[in-house]
């Protein structure tokens, strides 16, 4: 058999310390053609240290070395790796990888002791032994299909044959999505999202004892993500139904939802008054954390500290069921947005906010933009799946959205249950694929200079309208110039202090930014606002004009320069441009004669040139 022919092949030979995990996933390696990974020599020295003084490894310190070994399952190409993944908790940290199969090596206890007796100087000593097998949770065939159990007791070459027949013989199905309809050549009409939100409900809610059910959407900054209308439909069954229901728009740090905004994103299923408001500064629980150690690992080094794991008490205030609706679509700090993020960041506090952006904003946003997974994307899945998921029944309802020429159309609709290791992350990594399909365009020219329409119902601060700058910026040459559209641009930030913080900083680049936190403590207390004046500089690569309408309230002139941004009186520039709020995507010639390019919804694509985005 060859690698070939089950690519992608992910193998983890898994069991107690001396059961042979090593050697038999070194053999299966070299008769698969795979890349060998001894996960032994990943653990941190500090862990290596604890185990040879016979000192039992908590879940902090395996978490950390799970994350680097699931970074070496994502490396394209077939792996093999040895790693105990003694609990389901950390043989799903490594499912996350996708497409994962484990081979467990069982042995009983007294021939683990007689090969450790044999091994001295190795840190996995005798006293180990007690702990491995306490933390040991063999797996179930029916909850963990994946998992191949073969006799560690048998010689090499037979646990390796026996391996190799049943990794052979034995594709287990991979978690599918409960629901899955998309293609890039897809339109989902209103009446089949109708009927798919019937199946939804008749199928996956009704069954359940579910009384009490909280809708979780995204608010008006996501106005085509058609998670609005989801909602609504939603929220009219489920009240017909009998169901007790509340609705808790995933705000993040944006500020609540006024009437006209509830209106404009439900239309009038919704009464304002049903709105449940996120508040992110207060009315917390404290779940936990990601450690320091985890962090470093993820970073690269560059953050030691740990990111708190807050959430909105409206969350566990004893809802039968959550059901979370949004778009999956690239994103600046997680890649691609939505699924456990909407939770996690979108109900989270500001520790967890500011905290796991700034991760963002240090692992190079244009490595991360687009992908599936990342940095931010394991911190904010490991969260879910270690606090929330314990705690609260959720369904994941996920939509792929693109802008054509004929306006903005539904290609995919994904729904999931549960943690990233489950349906759930099926249904993201299914939506994650279409939208890059849909969503990313890929260049074979740069922009030399492209202008963005920012829709003023959706865009109101550069806090979100600096998506325009995200977005474009991986297909922007040197020396170009971006032109932000901006009828709706009044404030910098979505609350007076990240917007007394951006006047105060500006958009000056990395550099600029990371000297400001060792003098300012507020913005130091503030590492959202930092890394979004990170996302939002050009680093000094091309230029960045904002063009407001200061007549209707825009920023003026001063505030924008004040900032780091170029700026243009809104009205005197469309009419250069001889470019509307109705115009479609494309190249278009400005007044002059001079070509630009167009973007009529940043918010709903990634533009990248090849080089760029690989």
């Amino acid at each position: 058999m060859s690698a070939n022919d089950m690519t992608p092949l992910r193998i983890v030979v898994m069991g107690v310390a001396a059961c042979g995990k090593s050697s038999v996933a070194a053999e299966i390696s070299e008769q698969l053609g795979a890349r060998f990974v001894e996960g032994d020599t990943y653990h941190l020295p500090a862990s290596v240290e604890k185990m040879s003084n016979g000192v039992a490894l908590t879940d902090e310190d395996r978490w950390p070395w799970l994350a680097l070994l699931e970074r070496e399952l994502r490396i394209d190409g077939p792996v093999v790796l040895s790693c105990s993944s003694l609990r389901k908790s950390y043989r799903d940290a490594l499912r996350r990888a996708g497409d994962v199969r484990f081979v467990f090596l069982d042995a009983p206890r007294d021939l683990i002791e007689a090969r450790i007796a044999t091994r001295p100087g190795h840190f996995m000593g005798a006293p180990m032994v007690e702990s491995q097998f306490a933390t040991l949770e063999r797996p179930n065939a029916d909850a963990e299909p994946d998992v191949l159990v073969v006799d560690a007791a048998l010689d090499l070459n037979e646990v390796v044959q026996c391996a190799m027949v049943a990794i052979a013989g034995n594709r287990p199905p991979t978690q599918q999505p409960l629901l899955a309809d998309g293609d890039p050549s897809r339109v989902i009409t209103t009446n089949e999202l109708r009927a798919h939100i019937d199946t939804m409900v008749d199928q996956h809610v009704a069954p359940t004892t579910s009384k009490r059910i909280l809708l979780v959407p995204p608010d008006h900054t996501r106005l085509y993500s058609r998670a609005g209308e989801i909602t609504a439909l939603l929220f009219e069954r489920l009240e017909h139904d009998g169901y007790q229901v509340g609705v808790l728009p995933a705000l993040g740090t944006h500020t609540a939802m006024t009437e006209s905004d509830v209106k404009l994103l439900f239309g009038q299923a919704i009464p304002h008054a049903r709105i449940l408001h996120h508040r992110w500064q207060t009315d917390l629980i404290r779940l936990g954390e990601i450690c320091g150690a985890e962090i470093e690992v993820l970073s690269r080094g560059r953050i030691t500290e740990p990111i708190p794991v807050e959430v909105d008490a409206e969350l566990l205030n004893s809802w039968d069921l959550v059901i979370s609706v949004g778009q999956v679509v690239p994103h600046e700090v997680i890649g691609m947005a939505n699924f456990t993020k909407n939770l996690v960041i979108g109900l989270g506090g500001a520790p967890t906010v500011h905290r796991s952006h700034f991760l963002g904003a240090v692992s190079d946003m244009e490595t991360l933009m687009g992908r599936a997974a990342g940095p931010v994307r394991h911190v904010v899945d490991a969260a879910f799946d270690r606090f929330i998921a314990p705690k609260v029944n959720v369904l994941w309802v996920l939509t792929v959205m693109e802008d054509t020429e004929e306006g903005v159309v539904q290609r995919g609709l994904f729904v999931g249950s549960g943690k990233s290791s489950e349906s759930g992350g099926a249904a993201y990594r299914a939506a994650a694929e279409l939208a890059v399909e849909c969503n990313v365009d890929i260049m074979d020219r740069e922009f030399i200079r492209v202008a963005c329409w920012l829709d003023s119902n959706e865009f109101r601060t550069t806090w979100l309208g600096n998506k325009a700058i995200y977005r474009t910026r991986m297909a922007i040459a040197d020396g170009g110039e971006l032109i932000i559209l901006a009828p709706g641009i009044t404030h910098f930030g979505e609350d007076p202090a990240i917007d007394s913080l951006i006047r105060r900083h500006g958009y000056r680049g990395t550099p600029a930014t990371l000297a400001a936190l060792d003098t300012d403590s507020d913005i130091a207390a503030s590492l959202g606002a930092a890394a979004h004046l990170i996302h939002g500089s050009s680093e000094g690569r091309f230029t960045i004009t904002y063009c407001t309408d200061t007549s209707t309230g825009g920023l003026t002139r001063e505030e924008v320069e004040a900032v780091g941004f170029a700026w243009r009186p809104l009205p005197e520039e469309l009419a250069h441009l001889t470019v509307t709020a109705k115009s479609t995507a494309g190249p278009y010639l400005d007044s002059t004669g001079t070509a630009f390019d167009y973007i009529s919804n940043p918010a709903l694509g990634l533009w990248a040139t090849r080089t760029r985005f690989r």
